[in-house]
């Protein structure tokens, strides 16, 4: 399916819309997200090089959500002109890394609050892995602390009108409300105190406010002139079912829908410009694991030529000799290692107990973790997405899981979710240079 097609589908095109906040709207999109491109490569060969950038990555992250989700180009020069120049300098301005003790956030050069919020994410879920926690309070996180709170927010991301406000507000509600859900629930340990009322809440707006219920999906929704249109989301819905365990209602639709959406271009199809995507197989077979036990024999036949075809995808087509990947959709240098090696796990190639959908073996797998391990390693980056990668690969030594039961695959183990975790900041994803495009 071409990309209109899936939109028309599952989506919703808001081309129009941003045309109508802005004529000129396709060609200043062309042209900053040409440059955009330009200074993604610039910091993916200074982290090939070694150098860790984490104020350089917060700023593209930014600059990225803007150029592909907002009209608003005087900002996006802004980020672009902050990106370019820090780019120039021989490292990040010291003292980026650490936390601040007034906010508690360790993101020092994000402007938007949502962004903010999704890059602690990765820090305290590093610390915790290491087992230490952030020396200052999340006052961050103050901002959604009470059920009024936090249900004004998720309303005011929910539904965009983007030809009144030149914003599409669909990333900011896929990260930051699925961001909350990670602390919110404790799936990201904290010692924060939240409103003992919040975690209820956050649930009780997704099952009933947010979920569509004929497609089990969740995603942004669009104010158009005929009323409001919902969005069935792939990255948004795989982050929501990932972070709650799998305990979602309306499995049997989100399996309909997931298996109908297999044509379809990505956020709303597993394709990447009509090619298959180690990040969108992630997300798919992870929805498919999950669904399994709801799935008839049919779809399940369906699922396992499909996931056969997505492993020979990643082992043949984007795995090199050496143990690196090719960067194909991934936006960062790190998110090139974590997106695959995560489908991989997901799919039990490097672990028996983990394969719900065959009883193949594959002997090989040892050998490719090594090689891919040693790659990574040779690397020296330092950002938790990598850090999180290596650990995976080298915790694969460790005595391997006993084949799944029911119970196991409905609910998930902790474990399982660390792999789900690895790839969050390809969404993030990640691909969202052409996702809106």
């Amino acid at each position: 399916m071409t990309r209109g097609q899936s939109r028309a589908v599952f989506g919703y095109d808001t081309n129009a819309d941003f045309l109508g906040f802005n004529p000129r709207f396709r060609q200043l999109h062309r042209q900053y997200s040409t440059e955009l491109t330009r200074l993604q490569r610039a910091l993916a060969q200074q982290n090939r090089a070694g150098r860790t950038r984490p104020c350089a990555r917060q700023i593209f992250l930014e600059a990225r959500w803007l150029v592909y989700y907002t009209a608003d180009f005087v900002r996006i020069k802004q980020r672009l002109e902050a990106l370019r120049a820090l780019l120039r300098q021989p490292h990040d301005p010291p003292g980026c890394e650490a936390q601040s003790a007034t906010d508690g956030s360790f993101d020092h050069c994000s402007q938007a609050w949502f962004l903010k919020v999704d890059a602690n994410c990765e820090v305290i879920e590093d610390l915790a892995a290491e087992g230490k926690k952030p020396p200052y309070p999340l006052h961050f996180l103050d901002r959604i602390n009470s059920p009024v709170k936090l249900r004004a927010y998720l309303d005011s991301v929910l539904i965009s009108d983007v030809r009144r406000s030149g914003e599409d507000k669909s990333y900011e509600m896929n990260i930051g409300g699925t961001d909350l859900m990670r602390f919110i629930t404790g799936e990201i340990p904290t010692d924060y105190r939240f409103d003992p009322q919040l975690k209820q809440t956050l649930l009780d707006y997704l099952d009933n406010r947010w979920q569509d219920p004929q497609t089990g999906f969740f995603g942004g929704w669009y104010r158009t002139p005929t009323g409001v249109r919902k969005t069935a989301n792939l990255s948004t819905t795989f982050h929501i079912a990932a972070y709650l365990h799998g305990r979602l209602k309306h499995w049997p639709q989100i399996i309909q829908t997931t298996l109908a959406m297999q044509d379809h271009e990505f956020p709303y199809g597993w394709l990447e410009e009509g090619h298959m995507s180690n990040h969108h197989d992630f997300d798919v077979v992870r929805l498919l694991r999950y669904g399994w036990p709801d799935m008839s024999e049919t779809q399940r036949a369906q699922a396992r030529v499909a996931i056969q075809k997505m492993l020979d995808f990643c082992l043949k087509e984007t795995l090199n000799p050496d143990g690196s990947f090719k960067m194909m959709d991934e936006d960062t240098v790190a998110s090139s290692y974590s997106l695959p090696v995560a489908f991989l796990q997901e799919v039990g190639y490097f672990e028996p107990g983990r394969r719900f959908w065959t009883d193949a073996e594959f002997p090989q797998s040892p050998d490719v973790a090594r090689r891919i391990a040693a790659h990574l390693r040779s690397l020296h980056l330092d950002d938790p997405e990598a850090k999180k990668t290596l650990r995976l690969l080298e915790s694969l030594d460790q005595p391997k899981l006993v084949k799944p039961s029911r119970g196991w695959i409905i609910g998930g183990v902790s474990g399982l979710l660390l792999v789900g975790l690895l790839w969050h900041h390809s969404l993030r994803t990640r691909t969202v240079q052409r996702s809106r495009a």
